[in-house]
Protein backbone atom coordinates (compact mmCIF):
# COMPACT_ATOMS: atom_id res chain seq x y z
CA UNK A 1 0.00 0.00 0.00
CA UNK A 2 1.38 3.36 -1.55
CA UNK A 3 1.08 6.06 1.77
CA UNK A 4 -0.25 9.19 2.18
CA UNK A 5 3.23 10.82 1.63
CA UNK A 6 3.04 9.82 -1.61
CA UNK A 7 -0.28 10.34 -2.72
CA UNK A 8 -1.55 13.81 -3.19
CA UNK A 9 1.03 15.72 -2.51
CA UNK A 10 -1.69 19.15 -3.04
CA UNK A 11 -3.91 17.45 -0.45
CA UNK A 12 -3.73 18.07 3.65
CA UNK A 13 -1.12 15.62 5.52
CA UNK A 14 -0.30 14.51 8.69
CA UNK A 15 2.72 15.98 10.57
CA UNK A 16 3.68 14.37 13.82
CA UNK A 17 5.61 15.93 16.49
CA UNK A 18 7.05 15.21 19.74
CA UNK A 19 7.05 17.47 22.78
CA UNK A 20 10.86 18.44 23.44
CA UNK A 21 10.68 20.86 26.65
CA UNK A 22 13.77 20.00 28.64
CA UNK A 23 10.79 18.59 30.81
CA UNK A 24 8.60 16.99 28.85
CA UNK A 25 5.78 16.64 31.32
CA UNK A 26 6.20 19.97 33.37
CA UNK A 27 2.72 22.07 32.76
CA UNK A 28 4.34 24.73 33.39
CA UNK A 29 5.66 27.43 30.51
CA UNK A 30 5.29 27.38 27.18
CA UNK A 31 5.03 23.79 25.36
CA UNK A 32 7.68 23.43 22.65
CA UNK A 33 7.24 20.34 20.29
CA UNK A 34 9.70 19.57 17.02
CA UNK A 35 8.60 17.70 13.85
CA UNK A 36 9.40 14.33 13.15
CA UNK A 37 11.42 13.69 9.86
CA UNK A 38 8.77 13.43 7.05
CA UNK A 39 9.73 9.27 7.07
CA UNK A 40 9.23 9.13 10.44
CA UNK A 41 6.11 10.65 10.47
CA UNK A 42 4.73 8.94 7.51
CA UNK A 43 5.65 5.90 9.26
CA UNK A 44 3.74 6.96 12.39
CA UNK A 45 0.74 8.04 10.32
CA UNK A 46 0.60 4.67 8.58
CA UNK A 47 0.31 3.05 12.09
CA UNK A 48 -1.96 5.76 13.08
CA UNK A 49 -4.43 4.34 9.74
CA UNK A 50 -4.48 0.64 10.91
CA UNK A 51 -7.58 -0.91 12.20
CA UNK A 52 -5.96 -3.00 14.82
CA UNK A 53 -6.29 -2.18 18.39
CA UNK A 54 -3.22 -1.94 19.41
CA UNK A 55 -1.82 1.12 17.37
CA UNK A 56 2.36 1.17 17.24
CA UNK A 57 4.84 2.38 14.89
CA UNK A 58 8.39 1.26 15.60
CA UNK A 59 11.20 3.58 14.76
CA UNK A 60 15.18 3.47 14.77
CA UNK A 61 15.43 4.48 18.52
CA UNK A 62 11.79 4.81 19.67
CA UNK A 63 8.48 3.25 19.61
CA UNK A 64 5.00 5.37 19.51
CA UNK A 65 1.95 4.37 21.16
CA UNK A 66 -0.67 5.75 19.43
CA UNK A 67 -3.19 4.88 21.56
CA UNK A 68 -1.64 6.88 24.92
CA UNK A 69 0.24 9.09 22.04
CA UNK A 70 3.66 8.77 23.94
CA UNK A 71 6.81 8.01 22.36
CA UNK A 72 9.09 5.57 24.11
CA UNK A 73 12.90 4.99 24.04
CA UNK A 74 14.13 1.82 23.10
CA UNK A 75 17.45 2.28 25.09
CA UNK A 76 15.54 3.50 28.29
CA UNK A 77 11.95 2.54 28.67
CA UNK A 78 11.57 5.09 31.16
CA UNK A 79 12.12 7.86 29.40
CA UNK A 80 8.95 9.31 27.35
CA UNK A 81 7.57 12.10 25.88
CA UNK A 82 4.30 12.91 24.83
CA UNK A 83 3.31 13.12 20.73
CA UNK A 84 0.38 14.92 18.54
CA UNK A 85 -0.76 15.00 15.27
CA UNK A 86 -1.79 17.98 13.12
CA UNK A 87 -2.57 18.49 9.53
CA UNK A 88 -1.32 21.03 7.19
CA UNK A 89 -0.80 21.60 3.31
CA UNK A 90 2.11 22.77 1.64
CA UNK A 91 1.22 26.51 1.62
CA UNK A 92 2.16 26.14 5.40
CA UNK A 93 5.55 25.09 4.33
CA UNK A 94 7.80 27.84 4.82
CA UNK A 95 10.98 28.78 2.59
CA UNK A 96 13.04 26.57 1.33
CA UNK A 97 15.07 23.57 3.03
CA UNK A 98 18.81 24.63 3.41
CA UNK A 99 20.61 21.18 2.74
CA UNK A 100 18.39 20.43 -0.21
CA UNK A 101 18.80 23.86 -2.36
CA UNK A 102 21.24 26.36 -0.70
CA UNK A 103 24.49 24.15 -0.79
CA UNK A 104 26.97 25.02 -3.38
CA UNK A 105 27.39 22.72 -6.17
CA UNK A 106 31.16 21.40 -6.90
CA UNK A 107 31.88 23.29 -10.08
CA UNK A 108 33.74 21.34 -12.79
CA UNK A 109 37.39 22.35 -13.49
CA UNK A 110 37.01 22.29 -17.09
CA UNK A 111 34.43 21.00 -19.73
CA UNK A 112 35.71 18.43 -22.15
CA UNK A 113 34.02 15.35 -24.21
CA UNK A 114 34.94 13.50 -20.79
CA UNK A 115 32.14 15.90 -18.60
CA UNK A 116 29.59 13.91 -17.37
CA UNK A 117 31.30 10.80 -16.82
CA UNK A 118 30.14 10.74 -13.05
CA UNK A 119 26.68 10.22 -14.65
CA UNK A 120 27.37 8.21 -17.13
CA UNK A 121 28.89 5.45 -14.60
CA UNK A 122 26.19 5.55 -12.42
CA UNK A 123 23.35 5.41 -14.90
CA UNK A 124 24.79 3.03 -16.98
CA UNK A 125 27.71 0.26 -15.49
CA UNK A 126 25.40 -0.96 -13.18
CA UNK A 127 22.77 -1.99 -15.94
CA UNK A 128 25.25 -3.22 -18.22
CA UNK A 129 24.90 -6.53 -20.25
CA UNK A 130 21.88 -6.85 -18.26
CA UNK A 131 18.43 -7.68 -19.32
CA UNK A 132 16.44 -6.31 -17.22
CA UNK A 133 12.30 -6.22 -16.95
CA UNK A 134 10.52 -3.38 -15.24
CA UNK A 135 9.95 -5.02 -11.68
CA UNK A 136 13.53 -6.47 -11.73
CA UNK A 137 14.79 -2.82 -11.89
CA UNK A 138 12.63 -1.79 -9.19
CA UNK A 139 13.30 -4.50 -6.99
CA UNK A 140 17.43 -3.63 -7.36
CA UNK A 141 16.70 -0.12 -6.42
CA UNK A 142 14.70 -0.83 -3.48
CA UNK A 143 17.53 -3.30 -2.33
CA UNK A 144 19.77 -0.90 -2.71
CA UNK A 145 18.42 1.56 -0.51
CA UNK A 146 17.78 -1.26 2.16
CA UNK A 147 22.14 -1.55 1.80
CA UNK A 148 22.73 1.91 2.30
CA UNK A 149 20.42 2.88 4.86
CA UNK A 150 21.37 -0.10 6.96
CA UNK A 151 25.02 1.41 6.74
CA UNK A 152 23.89 4.93 8.02
CA UNK A 153 21.77 3.10 10.47
CA UNK A 154 18.68 4.57 8.85
CA UNK A 155 16.79 1.36 8.49
CA UNK A 156 13.25 2.32 9.32
CA UNK A 157 13.47 5.26 6.68
CA UNK A 158 14.95 2.77 4.38
CA UNK A 159 12.59 0.05 4.79
CA UNK A 160 9.82 2.56 4.07
CA UNK A 161 11.16 4.30 1.16
CA UNK A 162 11.34 0.20 -0.41
CA UNK A 163 7.93 -0.39 0.56
CA UNK A 164 6.84 2.50 -1.74
CA UNK A 165 8.88 1.62 -4.45
CA UNK A 166 8.21 -2.10 -4.36
CA UNK A 167 4.38 -1.35 -3.77
CA UNK A 168 4.42 0.17 -7.53
CA UNK A 169 6.87 -2.11 -9.00
CA UNK A 170 4.13 -3.92 -11.42
CA UNK A 171 2.47 -0.51 -11.84
CA UNK A 172 2.84 1.76 -15.65
CA UNK A 173 6.16 3.43 -15.80
CA UNK A 174 4.89 6.68 -15.30
CA UNK A 175 3.55 5.55 -11.80
CA UNK A 176 7.58 4.29 -11.28
CA UNK A 177 8.79 7.64 -11.89
CA UNK A 178 5.95 9.37 -10.17
CA UNK A 179 6.65 7.44 -7.10
CA UNK A 180 10.47 7.99 -7.13
CA UNK A 181 10.50 11.43 -7.94
CA UNK A 182 8.03 11.61 -4.70
CA UNK A 183 10.37 9.89 -2.39
CA UNK A 184 13.56 11.89 -4.40
CA UNK A 185 11.81 14.98 -2.58
CA UNK A 186 11.74 13.59 0.75
CA UNK A 187 13.49 15.31 3.52
CA UNK A 188 15.71 12.09 4.34
CA UNK A 189 19.34 10.63 3.65
CA UNK A 190 18.57 9.32 0.26
CA UNK A 191 18.71 12.75 -1.70
CA UNK A 192 22.25 13.70 0.44
CA UNK A 193 23.75 10.26 -0.53
CA UNK A 194 22.65 10.04 -4.48
CA UNK A 195 24.23 13.26 -4.55
CA UNK A 196 27.37 12.80 -2.65
CA UNK A 197 28.23 9.77 -4.68
CA UNK A 198 27.53 11.68 -8.23
CA UNK A 199 29.72 14.13 -7.11
CA UNK A 200 32.84 11.70 -5.83
CA UNK A 201 32.18 9.51 -8.58
CA UNK A 202 31.97 6.60 -5.39
CA UNK A 203 31.69 3.24 -7.44
CA UNK A 204 31.30 1.10 -4.88
CA UNK A 205 27.71 2.58 -4.46
CA UNK A 206 26.75 1.74 -8.81
CA UNK A 207 24.69 -1.48 -7.74
CA UNK A 208 23.13 -0.15 -4.50
CA UNK A 209 22.35 3.50 -5.90
CA UNK A 210 22.67 3.12 -9.66
CA UNK A 211 18.70 1.57 -9.87
CA UNK A 212 17.02 4.52 -8.72
CA UNK A 213 19.67 6.87 -10.22
CA UNK A 214 18.18 5.35 -13.78
CA UNK A 215 14.55 5.18 -12.87
CA UNK A 216 15.12 9.05 -11.73
CA UNK A 217 17.05 10.06 -15.29
CA UNK A 218 14.67 7.89 -16.97
CA UNK A 219 11.89 10.10 -15.62
CA UNK A 220 13.52 13.26 -16.66
CA UNK A 221 14.05 12.06 -19.97
CA UNK A 222 10.56 10.40 -20.69
CA UNK A 223 8.21 13.09 -18.21
CA UNK A 224 6.57 16.24 -19.96
CA UNK A 225 6.32 18.26 -17.07
CA UNK A 226 9.74 20.71 -18.01
CA UNK A 227 10.50 23.85 -17.38
CA UNK A 228 11.82 26.30 -19.67
CA UNK A 229 12.14 29.45 -18.27
CA UNK A 230 14.06 31.28 -15.06
CA UNK A 231 15.39 29.40 -12.37
CA UNK A 232 16.94 30.29 -9.26
CA UNK A 233 18.97 28.59 -6.27
CA UNK A 234 20.38 30.51 -3.65
CA UNK A 235 23.80 29.57 -2.09
CA UNK A 236 26.63 30.54 0.95
CA UNK A 237 29.25 30.86 -1.34
CA UNK A 238 33.13 31.32 -0.05
CA UNK A 239 35.54 33.58 -1.81
CA UNK A 240 37.54 30.95 -3.48
CA UNK A 241 34.66 29.08 -4.97
CA UNK A 242 33.23 32.41 -6.18
CA UNK A 243 36.63 33.79 -7.45
CA UNK A 244 36.53 30.45 -9.56
CA UNK A 245 33.07 30.89 -10.71
CA UNK A 246 34.61 34.84 -11.99
CA UNK A 247 37.51 33.55 -13.41
CA UNK A 248 35.58 30.85 -15.69
CA UNK A 249 33.02 33.71 -16.83
CA UNK A 250 32.23 32.72 -20.62
CA UNK A 251 33.36 29.43 -20.29
CA UNK A 252 31.49 26.13 -20.22
CA UNK A 253 30.94 24.42 -17.17
CA UNK A 254 28.98 21.46 -15.04
CA UNK A 255 27.35 20.40 -11.99
CA UNK A 256 27.40 16.85 -11.42
CA UNK A 257 24.72 15.71 -9.24
CA UNK A 258 21.13 16.31 -9.28
CA UNK A 259 20.54 19.96 -9.17
CA UNK A 260 17.46 21.49 -7.05
CA UNK A 261 16.25 25.04 -8.12
CA UNK A 262 12.87 26.90 -7.60
CA UNK A 263 11.11 28.52 -10.01
CA UNK A 264 10.14 31.18 -6.87
CA UNK A 265 13.41 34.48 -6.69
CA UNK A 266 12.28 35.25 -3.85
CA UNK A 267 12.13 32.37 -1.75
CA UNK A 268 15.64 31.34 -3.53
CA UNK A 269 17.22 34.33 -2.47
CA UNK A 270 15.91 34.06 1.30
CA UNK A 271 19.52 32.06 2.15
CA UNK A 272 23.07 32.69 1.40
CA UNK A 273 25.05 35.42 0.21
CA UNK A 274 24.64 34.37 -3.68
CA UNK A 275 21.99 33.65 -5.98
CA UNK A 276 22.21 31.46 -9.28
CA UNK A 277 20.35 33.03 -11.80
CA UNK A 278 19.65 30.27 -14.17
CA UNK A 279 18.43 30.36 -17.95
CA UNK A 280 16.61 27.46 -19.00
CA UNK A 281 15.00 28.65 -21.74
CA UNK A 282 17.38 26.49 -24.21
CA UNK A 283 16.95 23.41 -22.07
CA UNK A 284 14.62 22.39 -19.53
CA UNK A 285 14.56 21.25 -15.98
CA UNK A 286 12.02 18.71 -14.61
CA UNK A 287 9.15 20.75 -13.02
CA UNK A 288 8.41 17.96 -9.80
CA UNK A 289 6.27 20.60 -7.77
CA UNK A 290 3.02 19.01 -8.03
CA UNK A 291 4.58 15.61 -6.52
CA UNK A 292 6.39 17.53 -3.53
CA UNK A 293 4.70 17.45 -0.05
CA UNK A 294 6.90 21.29 -0.43
CA UNK A 295 5.74 23.94 -1.44
CA UNK A 296 9.18 25.50 -2.92
CA UNK A 297 7.97 25.39 -6.39
CA UNK A 298 10.77 22.85 -7.15
CA UNK A 299 12.30 21.94 -10.74
CA UNK A 300 15.22 19.37 -10.73
CA UNK A 301 17.90 19.21 -13.13
CA UNK A 302 19.57 15.85 -14.47
CA UNK A 303 23.24 15.01 -13.67
CA UNK A 304 25.36 16.77 -15.55
CA UNK A 305 23.62 20.12 -15.78
CA UNK A 306 26.23 21.91 -18.34
CA UNK A 307 26.14 25.75 -18.80
CA UNK A 308 27.96 28.45 -19.49
CA UNK A 309 29.17 31.12 -17.13
CA UNK A 310 27.64 35.20 -18.45
CA UNK A 311 28.31 37.28 -15.63
CA UNK A 312 29.14 37.47 -12.26
CA UNK A 313 27.86 40.58 -10.06
CA UNK A 314 28.47 41.66 -6.78
CA UNK A 315 26.46 44.18 -4.68
CA UNK A 316 26.61 45.46 -1.38
CA UNK A 317 24.56 42.84 0.10
CA UNK A 318 24.75 39.65 -2.55
CA UNK A 319 26.34 38.52 -5.55
CA UNK A 320 24.15 37.34 -8.57
CA UNK A 321 25.94 34.63 -10.90
CA UNK A 322 24.20 34.27 -14.14
CA UNK A 323 24.14 31.43 -15.87
CA UNK A 324 22.85 29.77 -18.92
CA UNK A 325 21.86 26.06 -19.79
CA UNK A 326 23.50 24.81 -23.00
CA UNK A 327 21.78 24.45 -25.81
CA UNK A 328 20.62 20.70 -26.56
CA UNK A 329 20.79 21.83 -30.31
CA UNK A 330 24.25 23.94 -30.38
CA UNK A 331 27.12 21.63 -31.41
CA UNK A 332 28.57 20.66 -27.74
CA UNK A 333 29.11 17.48 -26.27
CA UNK A 334 25.62 18.10 -24.72
CA UNK A 335 23.31 15.96 -27.25
CA UNK A 336 26.17 13.50 -27.99
CA UNK A 337 26.32 12.98 -23.96
CA UNK A 338 22.40 12.65 -23.77
CA UNK A 339 21.96 10.32 -26.55
CA UNK A 340 24.87 8.01 -25.69
CA UNK A 341 23.74 8.05 -22.23
CA UNK A 342 19.96 6.99 -22.92
CA UNK A 343 20.92 4.33 -25.69
CA UNK A 344 23.28 2.67 -23.14
CA UNK A 345 20.71 2.92 -20.56
CA UNK A 346 18.41 0.62 -23.12
CA UNK A 347 18.76 0.70 -26.47
CA UNK A 348 16.33 2.43 -28.26
CA UNK A 349 15.55 5.58 -30.62
CA UNK A 350 15.61 9.32 -29.19
CA UNK A 351 16.28 12.61 -30.58
CA UNK A 352 17.25 14.76 -27.49
CA UNK A 353 17.31 17.26 -29.57
CA UNK A 354 13.26 17.37 -29.41
CA UNK A 355 11.78 19.69 -26.14
CA UNK A 356 9.83 16.08 -25.33
CA UNK A 357 11.41 12.97 -25.93
CA UNK A 358 9.04 9.88 -27.19
CA UNK A 359 10.73 6.54 -26.03
CA UNK A 360 9.67 2.92 -26.78
CA UNK A 361 11.89 1.35 -24.50
CA UNK A 362 11.42 -2.21 -23.32
CA UNK A 363 12.07 -1.58 -19.77
CA UNK A 364 12.11 1.85 -17.60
Amino acid sequence: MVSQAINGADQPRAQWYWKSNSDPWSTNGNEEWTKYSDIESAIIEEAFNQKNKTKLAELDNYSINLNDSIQISKSDPNKQRQIKRVLTSRNESQGLREERFFLTPELSKTFTDDWGKEAYIFLSQWKKDKELSDPEIVEQAANGIIIEGTKLGQHSDSQYLARQIIAVKNKKREEIYKCCIQLYTMECFLYKLINKALRETDTSKINTLGPFCYILFRSWITTDTKHAAELYRGVNIDQNTLKSYAEATGQNRCWSGFTSTSKNPQKAQTFGNTLFIIDATKNSGLDISHLSNYDEEEVLLPPPTAFTIMEVKETATKTYVYLKLLDNQQPTPTPNFLSHLANTLHPMSIDVTKPKCHLVPRSI
